[in-house]
C-alpha cells in the first residue's frame, strides 16, 4: 500500500526521467513498483536503514536496492555518483541532518536531493536544513498534507562522510556496573539511559536470582543501542546473547557497544522475528510501539507470539512497556504463567513462562 509520502512522489514522476537516483528509506515497498510502471527512463536504487520495508522491496523489486547504516558510492550500480536521491522524512532531526550528509557525498555538484514528508512530521522546517549545499531549496509541491522540497547542490561536499561523527559514546551505570554504550540519531535510546530499560535491568542486578538463573540462548528484541544484551552477556558468561533489531542504526550502534564493553554477541537485522533463526531459553525486551511517527502496538503483540514459538520449554519473557500498552493479555493467553512484577506510575514490567 502506498503511503501518503509515496503518492505526493508520485505525482511528480517528471523528475525521475533521466539519469541516476536514489530512494532513501521510502515508507512502502510499492513506490519501487509505481515507479517501474511509470516507464521512467532512469536508474534506481532503493537505500534502506529499516529491514522491513528493504525485505519487501528486495522480493518484490526488480530495482536493486541495498541495507545499511551508511552509504557509499561503493553501492550504487557502476560505482557512479548519483544525478537525484529522495528521502523520506525520518523522526528525529539530527537522523536526518545524518542522510543529508551522507547522501552529500553520494549526489553530483548539479544534482538534486529531494526530502518527502508528512506535514506533523515537520517537512515545512526542512529547507533550512538543506542551505549549505545550495541556494535554491523550496518546496515543489504539497498534497496528501505532505510536502516535497528539492535543493539542486551547488557546493561540492568537502568531508567525505563518516558516520561514527555522528555517534556518541556514552558510560551508564548500570545496577552499579560501568557500561559503555555507543548511540546514533534515529536509534532508540540515543539521547538518554531510557528508563524503561533502565528498570527492566534492575531485576537483573548481579546477585539477584534473574541473573543467576539465566543460561543458554538469550535474545535482546529491539537492541537499540544494545544495551540490555551487553549489560546480560557481561555480567553471565554462562548465557549466549543474539541481539536484533529492524533499524540497520540499531544493528551497528550494538556491534560497537558490544566491542566498547569487550563482550561477544551475535547482532542481526530482522523484521520483527522473521529472521531470527533458532529457539531461545530466555527473551528480553524494551519492545517498540510506533511506526515512524504513528503508534503501532501491532509490532509488540506480533513480536510476544512469534517468541512464544521460538522460546523453549520452561523458557522465559520478560518484557517492560508503557502502563497504557495492551500487553498482558496476549501473554496471558499465551503463556503456561505470565504476572506483572514490577509496576510504577509509568511502566510495566510483566514475566512470562513456557
Amino acid at each position: 500500500m502506498l503511503s501518503l509520502p509515496s503518492q505526493l512522489l508520485l505525482r511528480n514522476t517528471d523528475l525521475f526521467e533521466n539519469g541516476k537516483w536514489a530512494i532513501v528509506n521510502p515508507s512502502d515497498a510499492e513506490v519501487f513498483n509505481e515507479l517501474r510502471d511509470s516507464n521512467i527512463n532512469c536508474d534506481i536504487t532503493g537505500l534502506h536503514q529499516f529491514h522491513d520495508v528493504y525485505f519487501q522491496s528486495e522480493n518484490t523489486s526488480k530495482f536493486p536496492q541495498v541495507f545499511a547504516a551508511s552509504f557509499s558510492v561503493e553501492d550504487l550500480k557502476d560505482k557512479q555518483q548519483l544525478d537525484g536521491a529522495v528521502i523520506y522524512l525520518p523522526k528525529a532531526k539530527q537522523h536526518l541532518e545524518m542522510l543529508i550528509a551522507n547522501l552529500a557525498d553520494l549526489i553530483k555538484v548539479g544534482g538534486k536531493l529531494l526530502i518527502v514528508g508528512e506535514n506533523k512530521a515537520g517537512i515545512k522546517s526542512v529547507a533550512k536544513l538543506l542551505d549549505r549545499l545550495g541556494s535554491n531549496a523550496n518546496k515543489i509541491d504539497g498534497a496528501k498534507h505532505c510536502g516535497l522540497v528539492c535543493v539542486e547542490i551547488e557546493i561540492p561536499n568537502q568531508t567525505p562522510f563518516d558516520i561514527k561523527r555522528y555517534g556518541v559514546e556514552r558510560t551508564y551505570s548500570v545496577n552499579g556496573e560501568e557500561l559503555k554504550v555507543f548511540s546514533l540519531p534515529g536509534v532508540f535510546g540515543h539521547k538518554q539511559f531510557d528508563p524503561g530499560t533502565e528498570l527492566l535491568l534492575q531485576q537483573f542486578e548481579p546477585r539477584s536470582a534473574k541473573l543467576i538463573n539465566l543460561k543458554g540462548q538469550v535474545l535482546d528484541f529491539a537492541c537499540g543501542t544494545g544495551i540490555i544484551g551487553t549489560y546480560l552477556a557481561k555480567l553471565n558468561l554462562k548465557v549466549k546473547v543474539t541481539m536484533s533489531d529492524v533499524s540497520a542504526l540499531a544493528v551497528y550502534c550494538s556491534e560497537q557497544t558490544l566491542a566498547l564493553n569487550d563482550v561477544e554477541g551475535f547482532v542481526i537485522a530482522s523484521d520483527g522475528l522473521k529472521q531470527v533463526n533458532g529457539y531461545f531459553d530466555h527473551v528480553i525486551s524494551n519492545p517498540p510501539f510506533h511506526t515512524g511517527i504513528r503508534n503501532d502496538y501491532t509490532i509488540t503483540q506480533q513480536f510476544i507470539a512469534q517468541a512464544h514459538k521460538q522460546t523453549r520449554p520452561r523458557g522465559s519473557l520478560d518484557v517492560v512497556a508503557n502502563k497504557f500498552l495492551p500487553y498482558s493479555d496476549i501473554m496471558e493467553s499465551l503463556y503456561f504463567r505470565s504476572k506483572t512484577i514490577v509496576s510504577t506510575n509509568k511502566y510495566n514490567i510483566y514475566e512470562a513462562a513456557k
